[in-house]
């Protein structure tokens, strides 16, 4: 009898136990069988139906064929980390009175970033990542460093006598340890036709703690890679990126002017005078960018701007305190298709800071804001403009092969050519370029060092080559320009130069002609 009472209670646990398991769908259902599955990583991971969210993905991002042929290790995320991430950034959004998004609607370019790290290069092992660091692993795309540690759990009282687990971290491109993101898998080396597969737990939240950030942002960041430099042309499309509500506010339901950012609700459309214009505006609405004041002082803003009416107003905020001096009132300048420029004086404050143009009373279309030292040299680090050489006329700022600005659109009085820049990016453009001209700029080196030199130039011949000199000396070597197929076409061409500090004249010579030129950047190099 008490044989019978005891049997009894072990089969009841077995199927309690059993039962459990069986309700748990985010771990892998052959964690207790063979780890060998027939057909290839995709056909595995659909054929759990626990990883729908991460195929859904793979999918928009054209990785299926990847998975089904490709040599790959796959860290599998379960439809509970999707869920999670998904509802928590959703609740965010309610609370912003921001429309939900999800795995079929969020950004291509940070949903690609984010799933590209939970498929790896190769077939890994785990007693590859035996290693007493681990193992760097490399995503499929771009290279983006992971890494993974194997090690056995404590079992039965024995120190790593218990089942394996994989450590998988995203590093974040940091050697410190204590930066990384990490995860723990629940069931490890499932060998598929084509590559190997790890299950990552099912409270892991998908993005590695990057979701939310990613996509639904608090804190816009630059359109392009950096701040944009002040001096410098800050063309009013390229606004912050981080959507509606972050890097902008626009009370239209799409783009209506659809020419650049089609996706977003800033109205953008092309200049009856060249480049790009942001129209329809309406009262209350705004635009963020990230800039980074070179040097601290007094600066000569200009706005060009588009109006029929007059007692249009706007202001500049700088982390979130207005701007003296930027509020204007501006007249009328003919219509929305006719374009003039208002001035001002402002202080601003050396650094990084989120610049804001705020519509105050919008009846106008906007063009482009440039802020120039106030009779002060340009600064570098920080970009030159072409088309604010130095005061001195023909032969002393400048030498110009004809008399006249072929342009006509900037300092008309004297001889360089200069048009608007007709795509992208406001401002201006130095063209008809002809052998042996040059233009003279004073500037102000902050540190001395090394910097990395970005010019910006368009043409449609193969031969244009330029040089840049300081106090005479030849920094750059002969640099040759690219055939972008259009002179308003432009292209970044990178160069690299030594530089002390101090002020120094900066000469832009032309060796071959024939191709148009908007700025030259400097970087610290560090």
């Amino acid at each position: 009898m008490h044989y019978i009472k005891l049997l009894t209670a072990v089969l009841f646990a077995c199927v309690l136990f059993y039962t459990g398991c069986r309700k748990d769908r985010g771990y892998y259902d052959y964690s207790n069988g063979s780890n060998v599955f027939e057909g290839n990583t995709y056909e595995f991971l659909k054929a759990q139906h626990q990883y729908d969210s991460f195929l859904l993905a793979v999918d928009r991002l054209q990785l299926t064929d990847s998975l089904k042929t490709g040599r790959y290790t796959v860290f599998a995320p379960s439809d509970a980390s999707f869920k999670q991430a998904v509802e928590n950034m959703n609740t965010l959004r309610r609370i912003q009175n921001r429309d939900y998004i999800y795995i079929s609607s969020v950004p291509y370019e940070q949903l690609d970033t984010l799933v590209c790290r939970y498929i790896i290069r190769d077939t890994v092992t785990s007693g590859r990542m035996q290693l007493q660091d681990g193992l760097l692993l490399s995503a499929i795309r771009y290279g983006y460093p992971m890494h993974g540690k194997f090690s056995r759990t404590d079992a039965e009282g024995h120190v790593g006598g218990g089942p394996g687990i994989i450590t998988y971290s995203d590093t974040k491109g940091v050697i410190y340890t204590n930066r990384w993101s990490k995860s723990s898998t629940v069931a490890i080396d499932i060998q598929t036709s084509t590559g190997r597969v790890n299950v990552i737990e099912k409270d892991h939240m998908f993005g590695f703690d990057e979701f939310i950030l990613r996509m639904n942002p608090t804190v816009s960041t630059p359109w392009n890679d950096f701040p944009m430099f002040i001096p410098g042309v800050i063309g009013l499309e390229q606004y912050n990126r981080g959507g509606n509500k972050v890097g902008y506010l626009d009370f239209s339901l799409n783009n209506q002017g659809g020419q650049y950012r089609p996706a977003e609700q800033v109205d953008i459309a092309t200049s009856e005078e060249g480049g790009l214009k942001v129209g329809w505006t309406e009262t209350g609405e705004w635009m963020d960018y990230s800039v980074e004041v070179t040097t601290s002082g007094a600066y000569d803003l200009t706005l060009r701007y588009g109006t029929a009416n007059d007692n249009g107003r706007l202001h500049l905020e700088m982390d979130g305190r207005p701007v003296v001096g930027s509020a204007f009132i501006m007249p009328a300048s003919g219509s929305y298709q006719s374009f003039r420029d208002i001035k001002s004086t402002v202080q601003l404050t050396a650094g990084r800071h989120l610049m804001r143009i705020y519509y105050d009373y919008a009846i106008y279309d906007l063009r482009f804001l440039k802020f120039v030292r106030k009779d002060q040299p340009m600064t570098i680090p920080g970009v030159i403009t072409m088309e604010d050489y130095d005061q001195g006329g023909e032969g002393v700022a400048y030498h110009d092969a004809n008399t006249g600005n072929n342009g006509n659109k900037y300092r008309t009085s004297e001889g360089v050519d200069i048009d608007f820049a007709k795509n992208e990016g406001g401002g201006y453009q130095v063209g008809w370029t002809e052998t042996g001209e040059w233009m003279n700029y004073t500037v102000e080196v902050k540190e001395t060092g090394f910097y990395t030199v970005s010019t910006l130039v368009g043409t449609n011949r193969d031969d244009g080559k330029f040089h840049i000199s300081f106090d005479g000396q030849n920094a750059t070597g002969t640099v040759q320009v690219p055939n972008t197929s259009d002179h308003h076409k432009r292209k970044v061409v990178n160069s690299s130069v030594y530089l002390t500090k101090g002020v120094h004249v900066m000469q832009f010579y032309v060796d071959n002609g024939g191709f148009d030129v908007k700025s030259v950047t400097f970087r610290a190099l560090n």
